[in-house]
């Protein structure tokens, strides 16, 4: 398919990282290829659940050979410190998979993600996941929350970039 571009969207998280394999066509439409949900267990060291994201994400990368990765970027403010730094240590192993495979990394805040996506800088869930099904032209909605925000981010991405030149 050329003029066609894949891009891995990651919503990154310790407990729930939410990431969506998307492509964009020469007019700058995007489809799903597959989205899904890494689950750590808090039970779990730190290590074992860091492993646990970068060893998945760096299966969807070998599986789809993204050309390009869009994660979400670190919250303008965080009301418990800790909670940064943890989501600092998700974001990291994600961006450690895109690095490996040499791939490049685009970062969004959130904000700028459901304002592109969803016209609402302060769209909640729903409103994201609502508007990223009508983005992919689904007839339902993504039931989840972290995979509707990955396709978001994906979706931002395309939105921000410009559809792929054709060939």
């Amino acid at each position: 398919m050329t003029g066609n571009r894949t891009i891995l969207g990651i919503d990154p998280a310790l407990t729930t990282t939410g990431y969506a394999v998307v492509t964009a066509d020469s007019r700058g439409s995007v489809s799903l290829l597959e989205g899904g949900l890494i689950r750590t267990k808090s039970s779990d060291s730190l290590e074992q659940r860091l492993k646990t994201i970068n060893s998945t994400l760096s299966e969807v990368i070998e599986e789809f050979e993204p050309d390009e990765v869009a994660i979400e970027d670190l919250h303008a403010r965080y009301r418990n410190l800790k909670t940064a730094i943890i989501m600092g240590h998700a974001r990291g192993v994600a961006i450690l998979a895109a690095g490996s495979a040499d791939l490049p990394v685009h970062h969004y805040q959130p904000a700028r993600v459901k304002n592109i996506v969803a016209g609402s800088g302060r769209a909640d869930k729903a409103q994201m996941k609502r508007a990223v099904s009508i983005h992919l032209g689904l007839t339902t909605e993504i039931t989840k929350d972290d995979v509707a925000d990955a396709v978001g981010i994906a979706i931002c991405h395309v939105q921000v970039t410009g559809a792929p030149p054709t060939n």
